[in-house]
């Protein structure tokens, strides 16, 4: 259940204390910071801040996976060099099966008349999502539907389990393993994965509808939604490590 998930992933944040306020506050001056050069700075130059944050926080969250493979029971420390590079491998990972989703996903949904698609938007975006769907013919809606989700699945499944593969070796050889990833998922199962899958994208949409009440206090609001987005942050991070880690321990025995 996502509340379970929550409880887990709020125990592994606040294992240490201190290094959370120290990691929040980090954020917040990181924070500070973007937005100035962002807003004093060409176009260019933005661009090349959005790709080096995306690296960053890409790297960290693979430490974070990392970790939870490990059986770690707290946020890892800040490593600069393992960061960055573990960021940059994951991006062209993430990339490669993203860009490869939706071609296919554009093959299957736009000849139905539907967008390629995200779940987690479309559970986010609810009430347009159900007006999409109904203003299709049913036969157009259930392919989408059907074929939609098998494709979004099976990536996303690959996606993951690449990129545990590539926290557990920090190579990027055995992330582009398909034969060896499909074997990992054939070990836990392909409906324990998919039960394990929709609980982190449920948690995870659960944390982001929280995210998107605003408060009239401004500080207060920013101080929430940086901590609310934190745990959807590491939740997804900590979910592909966590999958794995029962795949590795299923292995030894």
């Amino acid at each position: 259940m996502p509340h379970v998930i929550i409880k887990k992933v709020w125990e592994y944040c606040s294992y240490n204390k201190g290094f959370l306020l120290f990691l929040f506050a980090l954020l917040f001056v990181s924070s500070l910071i973007r937005n100035y050069i962002w807003k004093n700075s060409d176009y260019y130059d933005g661009i090349l801040l959005q790709i080096l944050i995306s690296i960053i926080v890409s790297g960290y969250g693979m430490t974070i996976t990392q970790s939870r493979i490990n059986h770690g029971k707290q946020l890892p420390k800040i490593i600069i060099k393992e960061i960055f590079s573990l960021g940059v491998k994951s991006r062209i990972i993430t990339s490669s099966y993203i860009l490869i989703q939706g071609f296919i996903l554009g093959f299957i949904c736009f000849p139905l008349g539907f967008p390629a698609f995200d779940l987690e938007e479309l559970l986010l975006n609810w009430p347009d999502t159900i007006n999409m769907l109904f203003n299709h013919d049913p036969t157009s809606t259930i392919l989408f539907v059907f074929l939609g989700a098998i494709v979004f699945y099976m990536f996303s499944f690959f996606m993951e389990i690449a990129l545990a593969k590539l926290a557990d070796t920090k190579s990027i050889l055995p992330a582009l393993n398909l034969l060896s990833i499909k074997k990992s998922i054939d070990i836990l199962g392909w409906k324990n994965y998919a039960k394990e899958y929709t609980r982190i994208i449920l948690t995870i949409v659960i944390l982001s509808y929280l995210l998107s009440y605003n408060l009239t206090f401004t500080f207060i609001d920013l101080i929430i939604d940086m901590f609310l987005s934190f745990l959807i942050f590491v939740t997804q991070y900590l979910g592909i490590g966590a999958v794995y880690c029962k795949i590795k321990d299923l292995e030894i025995q």
